[in-house]
């Protein structure tokens, strides 16, 4: 059976140690956010749709009037796991991102309107990798293992691109309106 690709997420997150489902939505808020996020409503059903199946198996640890279940992956979740870091098959690749969907029917807004959408796109690249620089490239040395790190590294240089990449996009709209063409 070929799991949901947002299943992975959680038995890797199991795999590394988290273990609870707020523990495993704010481990992605720090750190696959960027290519692949998760929300509590979809990591608490995902959680449950995992044991029901097998792969995982959880237990109720309450932390004094608080609920709280905890997770471990079973023998078929790890195994599942396995299997699915090991396949040859290549996903599609697939990015959402409104901005660039904005942008693309940008055709339908005044010159100056365009110019401000990407000013705000190039403002929000720059954050990210403000962000990238500040906090997910050092949390990311410090957790052991080497992967994590080269997937932090390699948001941190897209996202260091894309905001020149809007730079440059703002320069040339800015030259284009100082300079129109006559067609």
């Amino acid at each position: 059976m070929r799991l949901k690709p947002g299943w992975y997420l959680i038995l890797g997150m199991l795999d590394s140690g988290i273990d609870t489902g707020y523990a495993i939505k704010r481990a992605v808020n720090r750190s696959t956010r960027f290519f692949w996020a998760a929300s509590l409503a979809q990591v608490y059903p995902e959680l449950a749709a995992l044991e029901e199946s097998g792969y995982v198996v959880g237990s109720d640890e309450p932390r004094g009037a608080r609920p709280r279940r905890t997770y471990r992956l079973t023998d078929k979740g790890r195994s599942a796991l396995d299997g699915w870091l090991r396949s040859p098959r290549v996903p599609d690749f697939e990015q959402r991102d409104e901005g660039l969907l904005r942008l693309f029917f940008a055709d339908a807004l005044p010159i100056d309107d365009a110019l401000a959408l990407v000013r705000r796109l190039r403002m929000r690249a720059e954050e990210i990798d403000r962000a990238f620089q500040a906090e997910v490239l050092p949390l990311a040395q410090r957790v052991p293992g080497r992967y994590r790190f080269v997937v932090a590294r390699e948001g941190a240089e897209y996202f260091a691109w894309r905001a020149a990449w809007f730079r440059d996009l703002e320069a040339e709209l800015e030259h284009d309106i100082a300079s129109p063409r006559e067609d």
